[in-house]
């Protein structure tokens, strides 16, 4: 899920098993290899300059939100577009925020609260054009620093082909196609001595959510993490609990959190706002798992193939009327299903090569009435019939107002894709 994670891990696997083989090169001969060099930039010179750009192109579409008449979604690791929908038939891209290491998106009133690597931003988006950075949490996400001190931000990666020798000594580099990384950084200059209470909508994918006057998150892989809003020039962290084991997701519903992890889906409560407290928890087969629910059912997608392991390919249906009880109603076989959302008695859930539209009338018996093709499709949410798809061409939009004829509104392509 993490993309600089998944880069990290490929070049330490690469690089461990050259350093395996060395030995058994004799002969005097050369490789290339692909050498990537991180750029940072003065944390004080990044933050200046959020400050709302003019809209750029979707390249790598990450976490979807929606608030009002906007939607909010990040290019991985780089920054948020932010799209007036007031037309959903003619989505128009207003500006862009160029947050280095975004992944994750949260408002309430006209905050925006974003992750810039390990640290947590308020930012005021009254003016998209000109935003404000109000507030900073220093280190909520500890784990993705990547190296980065309290003075720098990790800013771009510069890649060059390198060719070497790999007659005797230690051949780092010996096998084709190896991609290595260094962490020796371009030089760096020295560094220099009330809201609204309405909230947006999130995808099934979130890993922050705001209630009330808290933001609760997931900082790391067991822990949710409590932060009090009232004031947004000072987001402060109040508390922070374990939640459960290898935690991914998070979704809100009434006094409760569900947060959904590759083991199971644990259960918060939040009567008391300030200190969660687990209520219980439903344990499945190992997989990677977005989790969703109302008043009666929780919806889990269950996929295999990734670093969450297992082989379940499945969407789980749980009894939740009492959510520290829940217990498992029925599963469904699917091809490799990911984000869902819910509207009434309609089910959206991505599964592979389409969208799965189910009526769920009958949580035990639901029954299909439609795909999308939209491939690969990895989150959407589903609000005043209107369905907004994210995939990694783009993002869909259609009207479900007849289910019965799903049409097409609209279709935003990331750069250099076809319309």
């Amino acid at each position: 899920m993490r993309k600089i994670t998944a880069l990290l891990s490929l070049c330490c696997v690469g690089t461990a098993v050259v350093l395996l083989l060395s030995g058994c090169f004799k002969d005097s001969v050369t490789r290339t290899y692909k050498i990537y060099t991180p750029t940072y930039s003065l944390k004080s010179s990044v933050l200046a300059a959020i400050n709302g750009s003019p809209a750029q192109p979707l390249a790598q579409p990450g976490q979807l939100y929606i608030k009002d008449n906007f939607i909010y979604i990040n290019d991985l690791n780089k920054g948020i577009h932010i799209i007036d929908n007031s037309n959903p038939s003619h989505p128009v891209q207003t500006a862009y925020l160029n947050i280095p290491g975004n992944q994750n998106i949260a408002i309430r009133g006209h905050i925006l609260y974003a992750d810039m690597y390990a640290d947590l931003l308020a930012i005021d988006i009254s003016n998209p054009g000109q935003v404000k950075i109000k507030g900073k949490l220093w280190s909520f996400f500890p784990g993705r620093g990547f190296g980065q001190d309290s003075c720098c931000v990790l800013t771009s990666w510069s890649a060059r082909d390198t060719t070497v020798p790999v007659k005797g000594g230690p051949a780092m580099y010996a096998v084709p196609g190896t991609v290595y990384y260094t962490m020796n950084s371009s030089i760096l200059p020295a560094a220099a001595s009330s809201v609204g209470s309405a909230t947006g909508t999130a995808g099934s994918t979130a890993v922050m959510t705001l209630v009330g006057d808290y933001l609760y998150g997931i900082p790391d892989s067991h822990s949710v993490g409590v932060i009090q809003v009232t004031d947004s020039s000072h987001p402060t962290l109040t508390n922070k609990i374990y939640g459960g084991s290898d935690l991914e997701t998070i979704f809100p519903i009434q006094n409760r959190l569900l947060l959904g992890s590759k083991e199971g889906v644990y259960i918060l409560s939040i009567d008391n706002p300030a200190k969660p407290v687990q209520l219980g928890q439903f344990i499945h087969g190992r997989a990677c798992d977005p989790v969703i629910a109302d008043e009666n059912n929780a919806y889990v997608t269950l996929h295999a193939g990734t670093n969450c392991g297992g082989s379940a390919n499945e969407l789980d249906v749980l009894n939740a009327k009492d959510l520290s009880q829940a217990t498992l109603l029925k599963s469904y076989p699917m091809t490799h299903p990911s984000g869902l959302s819910k509207d009434g008695n309609l089910l959206f859930v991505c599964d592979g090569p389409v969208v799965k539209v189910f009526n769920t009338t009958d949580p035990a018996n639901l029954q299909l009435l439609t795909t999308l093709n939209v491939n690969n499709a990895y989150d959407l949410i589903a609000a005043n019939h209107v369905l907004l798809v994210a995939g990694p061409d783009g993002i869909y939009q259609y009207d479900y107002s007849d289910v019965n004829h799903i049409t097409l509104l609209s279709h935003l392509p990331v750069s250099g894709s076809a319309n």
